[in-house]
């Protein structure tokens, strides 16, 4: 899911939808400075839970849909990478566009949005992509979720 992110990178990694931050430990053993995070996360219970377990990265308890503004708060105008958790499949068409236009926006050129799916499509909708110049990747399954999680990476050209 992060193994394409490089470690030294200049800028923020931005994470949505972290959970209990299964991806944020990745991006964190992989080499990713904690303090480069920009954790966003819905749940006030799970924020409670990545603030103590990553105090040194940006945690946010907010709605990935108020991206733009969210970001503005923290007067960060663009991220280097998007790494994704939230279930967009299981999201209607409109949140969907709108949280994947809201990341996009803020991606520089040349970065990545990376989807986990439960399902074998990609949930990124396409007229999204197509709008910000993406290319969608099929990066693989992972086997050691319960059930497989396919990962989609869509790179902003």
């Amino acid at each position: 899911m992060v193994k394409h992110i490089n470690p030294k990178t200049s800028g923020r990694i931005l994470e949505l939808g972290a959970g209990i931050g299964p991806f944020t430990n990745s991006l964190i053993k992989t080499g990713v400075p904690e303090e480069k995070l920009v954790v966003l996360e819905q749940s006030p219970e799970f924020t409670e839970i990545l603030e103590r377990d990553f105090p040194s990265a940006n945690v946010i308890c907010g709605d990935a849909k108020n991206l733009s503004g969210i970001l503005a708060t923290l007067e960060i105008e663009e991220v280097d990478e998007v790494v994704s958790g939230i279930p967009l499949n299981v999201m209607g068409g409109m949140l969907r566009e709108i949280i994947c236009d809201e990341a996009f926006k803020h991606l520089k050129r040349g970065g990545s949005f990376v989807q986990v799916s439960y399902l074998p499509r990609c949930p990124v909708p396409k007229n999204v992509i197509a709008k910000h110049a993406g290319k969608k990747i099929f990066c693989g399954i992972t086997l050691r979720n319960i059930p497989p999680a396919f990962v989609w990476r869509i790179k902003k050209t």
